[in-house]
């Protein structure tokens, strides 16, 4: 139940955001985020500790990365780390 509450609250978070382009629907304990560049997001948040997946490399997934769903501490240390991206 967590983890479908977690993941309600997260797709309007993450869509306000200007580096995302697109949450992709599910029903997972993850999602799916289409962002301006993926690849420097990544790398971004490996720097802060941060561990997603970049699946820009996948066939169709050009400038995704895969957000496994976390604790609400967790997701909202993503989302701060995400909001202070553009001012690095």
């Amino acid at each position: 139940n967590e983890v479908k509450h977690e993941r309600k609250h997260m797709i309007p978070c993450l869509m306000e955001l200007p580096i995302v382009k697109q949450v992709y629907p599910s029903s997972a304990n993850f999602l799916l985020v289409k962002v301006t560049n993926a690849d420097a997001i990544y790398k971004y948040l490996v720097d802060r500790g941060i561990i997603v997946r970049n699946r820009t490399r996948i066939t169709l997934c050009q400038d995704a990365l895969r957000i496994t769903i976390g604790s609400k501490e967790e997701n909202n240390e993503l989302l701060g780390a995400l909001r202070t991206y553009g001012y690095r």
